[in-house]
């Protein structure tokens, strides 16, 4: 894939516009959940050929975490910035869960865009 991916993470997908999520792919990993036909229904029908991971329109190794941007690179940044002060409640909690999120520049994106087809390139030789 050729185009940056862009990672936008809301609470509810449907509160975007349409017109945002038409730039959302959705990348899941292999978990059972995930397989059910009612999920892989949902998925298909939210985001259609946007979809990377077990079923997607982009097929991706399920277990992957050195090739998946959310494993190495994001669920760790967030986890890091939510705890750097624990958080005393749950609403606080989701108020340092959204600041992490709005934080993520695109510049970070580009560069893990990067980091990506270099893990990639690692597999292929």
């Amino acid at each position: 894939m050729t185009a940056a991916i862009v990672i936008r993470l809301v609470s509810r997908h449907e509160d975007l516009p349409l017109s945002d999520l038409r730039n959302v792919w959705l990348q899941h990993d292999g978990a059972p959940p995930h397989k059910v036909s009612s999920v892989q229904q949902y998925t298909r029908g939210t985001f259609q050929q946007q979809v990377i991971g077990y079923g997607g329109f982009v097929e991706w190794p399920p277990r992957s975490p050195d090739l998946n941007p959310l494993d190495f690179f994001l669920w760790g940044y967030i986890k890091q910035r939510v705890y750097a002060t624990p958080p005393p409640t749950l609403q606080a909690l989701r108020n340092h869960i959204t600041d992490a999120c709005a934080i993520v520049s695109p510049a970070m994106l580009y560069n893990v865009q990067r980091e990506v087809q270099s893990r990639v390139q690692m597999c292929i030789c």
